[in-house]
């Protein structure tokens, strides 16, 4: 195979019942592969279990499972697809990373259930503010903002937004206008290099 390269496979998976399935090759430069091979050989993990022989030789390849047809989902668009579930994992990095879900000290259990519960409203509070200034960013300049950029931003500004809800409906209309012009000049999703954005992938499904 050449590099960029995809081979269908058909396979069958299940432990009872045996269902058929598309698993896709894509064959990866030489780079992408070598560099797949060190971080596997310097985990710590692996270095205790060891590495076969056959799982450094997969490092030449991408492997995707779908039980999508080719006429679904083309294999130009296999990759990219599979893609846009590195967005659920965005979702959890900003959760650990800007509400530190992942760190909680000892403390009683009373006070342990008032943290969970105050940090589980400010999550869904900040969801909805997400879905909400996407939609509205989406609308006015057909671009994304920054998942992770955004909860970066609700992060630094807990305490207004726990203030502001409090207050009567004027008061959080004109907090909304002003986080508006905050994630117009701060939140906005970066074009990287030989990657697509979510939404153009969205966009060029069959």
């Amino acid at each position: 195979m050449k590099a960029g390269e995809i081979k269908n496979i058909q396979i069958y998976l299940g432990e009872k019942e045996k269902f058929p399935t598309r698993l896709g090759l894509e064959k990866v430069p030489k780079q992408v592969a070598n560099e797949k091979r060190r971080k596997l050989k310097t985990d710590k993990q692996n270095k205790r279990k060891g590495i076969s022989e056959e799982r450094l030789i997969f490092c030449d390849v991408n492997a995707f499972i779908t039980n999508c047809t080719q006429e679904q989902l083309p294999d130009h668009l296999l990759q990219q697809c599979y893609s846009l579930r590195w967005q659920i994992e965005i979702m959890f990095k900003a959760l650990k990373s800007y509400f530190k879900i992942d760190k909680v000290k000892q403390m009683k259990i009373e006070r342990f259930e008032c943290f969970h519960y105050g940090c589980l409203m400010l999550i869904i509070t900040s969801t909805h503010l997400l879905r909400y200034f996407k939609q509205w960013y989406l609308k006015k300049h057909k671009e994304e903002i920054s998942e992770l950029k955004f909860f970066k931003l609700i992060a630094s500004m807990k305490q207004e937004v726990k203030e502001v809800i409090k207050k009567q409906k004027l008061a959080i209309s004109s907090f909304l206008d002003q986080m508006a012009d905050i994630i117009e000049r701060t939140c906005v999703k970066e074009q990287k290099k030989n990657r697509l954005k979510p939404l153009t992938i969205i966009r060029n499904l069959p």
